[in-house]
């Protein structure tokens, strides 16, 4: 058995719209008008809890603002958002359905909290076609650290990796634990059959 494992935010799933014009819009409609400064004070708290893997990093950080909204109303609603403004690349199930028929088993490997991270892949109709999913704060360590690659493998066992995202540390976390490693830029994952005959970044 042979398992491709997918990145989730950037790779499986982007966003229509920056980032911040989500955040925007989701604090709006919690019932309150986002400003510049009130935007840059969510970033900053969430991105302190989140690298300490802190409990509940969006509610800590929403309750850490000055905004005129309760924290619970605001993740609710940046929940929402989120995950209907996600969307997967073209031809994704096509693409994911041939790689299953194909013989590979498929996870997710993704930085961030399950449930929340959860919630954006069965919104995009995406959570069947995988049979394992980790996220970074099962293990309490983000990629590149290599314990949730640790945790993929005993999740979902193989005799060969491959990870498949966007970013360094997808490519540089899987290098450490020797999987394959290939940097998604966009499109859908047709190549993907003959990822382990690619040149390898870390092999």
């Amino acid at each position: 058995m042979r398992a491709i494992v997918f990145d989730l935010d950037g790779t499986l799933l982007a966003f229509d719209r920056p980032y911040d014009a989500v955040l925007a819009d989701a604090i709006a409609a919690a019932g309150t008008q986002p400003t510049d400064e009130t935007l840059e004070a969510y970033f900053d708290a969430f991105t302190e809890r989140f690298r300490a893997c802190e409990p509940d990093p969006i509610y800590g950080a929403f309750d850490d603002i000055d905004v005129d909204a309760d924290a619970e109303s605001l993740t609710d609603s940046l929940r929402r958002h989120e995950a209907k403004l996600c969307r997967p690349p073209a031809n994704v199930t096509a693409d994911l359905e041939r790689l299953s028929e194909d013989g590979y088993a498929l996870g997710v490997l993704t930085n961030g909290v399950r449930e929340w991270q959860l919630t954006k892949l069965r919104a995009a109709g995406l959570e069947e076609y995988f049979d394992a999913v980790v996220a970074s704060y099962d293990v309490g360590a983000h990629k590149p650290d290599p314990a949730p690659f640790e945790a993929l493998e005993a999740e979902l066992p193989a005799a060969e990796y491959a990870m498949v995202g966007d970013s360094e540390s997808d490519l540089e976390g899987a290098s450490t634990v020797g999987w394959e490693a290939y940097r998604y830029s966009g499109g859908g994952f047709g190549e993907l059959p003959d990822v382990f005959g690619w040149e390898s970044r870390g092999k």
